[in-house]
């Protein structure tokens, strides 16, 4: 192999190869840069001599599955106009580093997604590095003021598990998509301090939550001039359960024989009417044939999803009054529990047919959080965890997929 053609192989042609040997494991390659005089840094003359050199172990990159070990020789240049002695710059390993940059960011990368000591052991590397690669990725990518409190106009708060009986929060900007930041833990203390630490508070117009006490509480103190808006698809997930223990019931009062046509059809019942085709109408009206309670279970959730198509706050809020009239007239105590959460979350509720928006892109975000965990393995490290999660800001955004028509 020529000289030249391995600085190419390497994408490094800034470089010149001043010897190479190619052992069973590994390159070594010395090397320095092609360049014969640099401008001094004092004056910017270009009246320079080389005063002396050094030599520096650096690993790089694998070329053909091989690790890399790079020895730079890095000279210093005396300056014949001001008489001062510099290091020529060093712009691709950075000094007193044992890697290149380019090592750095690629173990960096990997790291975001995959688990540090699983990149270590396919990179020859050790995890320390990884770590610290990855530490630097993360500063570069989220900026000098990464830690530091963000809002936007419309946020959205949203809990995700961390590990067994640990969550934590994301705050996320809804319009922007994109992740602002990652509370530890859940709770109201913690994110009065996120939001008491925000540098501009006052740009936070809308709130985006579940029904989670401590949310609704913390933004009340917090941000007080900002609307609470209950996401809606939290809200159709209770009426889906509801539903879901109407069937349960009426499936526990049947023998082993008949169970089948509940069970089977547990799915069913939760597909959006309009997505349903002639065959599944078909066999949701047979179901109902025998079972008109269940019939009437499954208008209601319907009817609360096309409440949430209603133009005007005004008129969502009479219609709603009718909703409710139609569930306690149904007498399901399975739906009491639905009755509960607009009792208890009715203004924030209503505040959707004010602003029309949802967690969609929160819930998404938190799907691609367990994606990156079962990669990683769980990442036993949590700190590393919540240091990736922000880094997903930056990765092309694929469309939604479809909920296989299901009610939400």
């Amino acid at each position: 192999m020529q000289d030249d053609c391995i600085a190419v192989a390497m994408g490094l042609p800034e470089l010149m190869i001043l010897g190479q040997t190619e052992l069973k494991d590994h390159f070594e390659v010395t090397v320095r840069y092609r360049v014969e005089k640099v401008a001094c840094p004092h004056c910017g003359s270009m009246m320079v001599r080389k005063h002396a050199s050094t030599f520096q172990r650096k690993k790089d990159r694998k070329l053909r599955d091989k690790i890399v070990i790079l020895t730079l020789e890095k000279r210093r240049f005396r300056c014949l106009s001001c008489g001062k002695v510099f290091t020529e710059p060093d712009e691709i390993f950075c000094p007193r580093r044992r890697s290149t940059k380019r090592l750095r960011k690629y173990l960096g990368e990997r790291a975001s997604h995959q688990a540090i000591s699983r990149v270590a052991k396919e990179e020859g590397v050790s995890e320390s590095l990884v770590r610290r690669s990855f530490t630097e990725e993360a500063a570069l990518e989220l900026g000098v003021d990464e830690g530091k409190p963000k809002a936007s106009r419309v946020i959205g708060l949203d809990e995700f598990s961390v590990k067994k009986r640990m969550f934590d929060t994301t705050i996320s900007d809804i319009e922007g998509r994109k992740v602002l930041g990652i509370v530890e833990g859940c709770g109201k203390s913690k994110l009065e301090k996120y939001f008491t630490a925000l540098p501009d508070p006052e740009i936070v117009e809308v709130v985006v939550m579940d029904m989670h006490e401590p949310f609704r509480q913390a933004v009340q103190m917090c941000l007080p001039k900002a609307n609470i808006v209950v996401d809606k698809f939290h809200v159709i997930v209770h009426v889906n359960q509801a539903l879901g223990k109407v069937r349960t019931k009426l499936q526990n009062r049947e023998g082993k024989g008949k169970r089948w046509l509940l069970f089977h059809s547990r799915y069913l019942l939760l597909r959006k009417a309009e997505s349903l085709n002639d065959e599944e109408k078909i066999r949701l009206g047979h179901l109902f044939s025998y079972y008109p309670e269940l019939a009437v279970a499954w208008r209601l959730k319907e009817g609360l999803r096309e409440w949430y198509r209603i133009s005007s706050r005004a008129e969502a809020e009479a219609s709603l009054y009718q909703w409710e009239e139609s569930v306690r007239k149904s007498g399901f105590k399975e739906f009491r529990a639905v009755l509960s959460i607009f009792r208890n979350w009715r203004n924030e509720i209503l505040n959707y047919f004010n602003h029309r928006v949802t967690n969609g892109f929160v819930e998404g975000k938190n799907n691609r959080i367990k994606v990156i965990k079962r990669m990683a393995y769980g990442y036993r490290n949590v700190d590393n965890l919540r240091r990736r999660i922000p880094l997903t800001n930056n990765e092309i955004a694929a469309s939604t997929k479809a909920s296989g028509g299901f009610s939400h």
